[in-house]
């Protein structure tokens, strides 16, 4: 092959791959989720999120693009507060932004793919899957009676905290997902791999060679997908057709096609439950006090809600052996640190009114620590 065209060869080969690392960025809420990829036995480790686009209220996170590829579970817990009277949001587009409060009575629910609004406004943004599951909740709360709303919240929130119902659908997909997975990766290691060595070798007379195996695993990929995804999210099937129409005509999208099934797999549970079903002792501890102290230490427009939360939360802590009041202890002092926030645990040198790293106003002093005043 004459430099010509190995720089054409190298300069295709860096477009594939760029369009390729862009399949592998996960855009999730940058507060209301959590990340984790899995192996093949169902456990897995959190992904932390990288960049912020703080314009659309989205962050990026990262899937490891090189074999073995770890498909991605995304749990994804909504803004929106519940209570006998009404749904509590805060209304999306504002520079401040307003808090929305609508009784069930004079509700009206709308969605699209992505989103679902409550009279107009953004309540809820993610998958088709998580849409559907939420304005399902939504529409048994309008039709139900007053006395019957805090039962629905209640059952909601216990089902949703369920490690248990989280391990079981992790443990089938993991299962299901193996053919998936071995020709995902075969397609990696060809499109990647084989075919630029291939092509270095033989030049471009090999080319429609190369597509007809591209195709012949492209297609084997969707059919796998189709039977997956139809086994695990029978209902989404719009979010179906679409990706299998893009993983047949894309390779790129058709090695990360795992993803997509396992995006939605644990759509409604919370980040805690899912945490819980596939992080080990250590760092679901890590998480779990995380979550209790976001939880605990929020900024809820309804206490009764947040209370309610918190208790679901500290059940499903307290069923994985931990306590949840040890999750809450103070941090131990850093030198000359005397008062620390009780959120987010950053720690100052001075008695001050907020925290500046996530604005939590109820800075707590260090037991037995003298106290001096900022300036």
């Amino acid at each position: 092959m004459n430099f010509s065209g190995t720089t054409e060869l190298i300069s295709l080969f860096l477009i594939v791959l760029l369009v390729y690392l862009l399949q592998c960025i996960y855009w999730v809420s940058p507060t209301l989720s959590a990340a984790f990829a899995l192996n093949s036995r169902g456990r897995g480790k959190r992904r932390y999120q990288g960049f912020v686009w703080n314009a659309f209220d989205t962050a990026g996170v990262l899937a490891n693009p090189l074999p073995p590829l770890s498909p991605m579970v995304v749990a994804h817990w909504p803004a929106f507060e519940l209570s006998q009277d009404a749904i509590q949001f805060l209304k999306k587009g504002a520079e401040e932004q307003e808090p929305a409060s609508i009784p069930w009575e004079k509700l009206q629910v709308s969605s699209t793919e992505s989103k679902l609004l409550c009279n107009g406004m953004l309540a809820f943004k993610g998958s088709e899957v998580q849409v559907r599951e939420y304005v399902a909740l939504l529409g048994r709360l309008q039709g139900a009676r007053r006395a019957q709303r805090a039962q629905i919240i209640q059952d909601w929130l216990r089902n949703s905290m369920s490690a248990q119902a989280a391990a079981r659908r992790v443990k089938v997909f993991s299962g299901r997902s193996l053919w998936l997975r071995i020709v995902a990766n075969l397609e990696f290691f060809f499109l990647f791999l084989l075919a630029p060595l291939a092509f270095y070798k033989f030049g471009s007379g090999i080319l429609w060679r190369m597509a007809l195996i591209l195709a012949v695993l492209s297609i084997t990929v969707v059919l796998e997908f189709w039977t997956l995804h139809k086994t695990l999210l029978p209902e989404a099937r719009d979010a179906r057709l679409k990706s299998a129409v893009t993983n047949l005509l894309s390779p790129m999208a058709a090695i990360r096609a795992n993803d997509v099934v396992s995006r939605d797999l644990l759509a409604g549970c919370h980040p805690l439950a899912v945490a819980a079903a596939v992080l080990d002792e250590d760092d679901f501890r890590a998480f779990a006090e995380e979550q209790l102290r976001l939880c605990r230490f929020g900024d809820y427009l309804d206490k009764t809600y947040q209370a309610a939360l918190q208790k679901a939360m500290e059940r499903a802590i307290t069923q994985k052996k931990l306590n949840p009041q040890e999750l809450l202890r103070p941090p131990d002092p850093d030198p000359g640190c005397v008062v620390y926030c009780p959120r987010c645990l950053a720690q100052y040198t001075k008695t001050r009114e907020e925290c500046t790293d996530c604005g939590y106003e109820g800075l707590q002093q260090f037991a037995g620590v003298a106290v001096s005043k900022s300036s």
